[in-house]
């Protein structure tokens, strides 16, 4: 959603916006996991990692046999493949971590306008002369806290 320079934007368009960019980040989240994971199983792959066999001190629990094999690792005479896609792998990891962090700066600066526009709506809330026997509201706001540096 594009939103041309000094449009005035509603408190619904802010916040679907905002939900927009933390539903998009959860999702490049999710494959950065995922290409990680299988980042990590290609370098298992190209290496010759042992299987582990187990100490002989807790004789009652059992590894679980043919790890390679559950996981999908070919043989080391096999793995040549796995070598050519480590590359791209990695580029897509370092792409995907650059969009993750784009959409992190995008959304924090989604929650500031959204948090100054709501105080801005409690602010004018507050001026404006209350008739009697109405209670204020308590409506639900965030504070604008700049500076915090995460």
């Amino acid at each position: 959603m594009a939103i041309a320079a000094g449009a005035v934007v509603t408190l619904d368009e802010k916040r679907r916006r905002r939900h927009d960019l933390l539903a998009q980040l959860r999702e490049v989240d999710h494959w950065r996991r995922l290409v990680t994971a299988r980042l990590d199983l290609a370098v298992a792959a190209v290496t010759a990692i042992d299987e582990p066999t187990g100490d002989t001190a807790f004789p009652t629990v059992a590894l679980p046999p043919g790890l390679r094999e559950i996981l999908g690792l070919p043989v080391c005479q096999a793995a040549l493949p796995e070598a050519t896609v480590l590359v791209r792998l990695r580029q897509a990891q370092l792409q995907l971590d650059e969009y993750a962090n784009a959409l992190r700066e995008s959304a924090d600066l989604a929650t500031l306008e959204l948090a100054a526009l709501l105080d801005a709506e409690r602010a004018v809330n507050r001026t404006r002369p209350r008739r009697r026997g109405t209670r204020p509201t308590s409506a639900v706001h965030l504070h604008v806290v700049e500076g915090c540096g995460y």
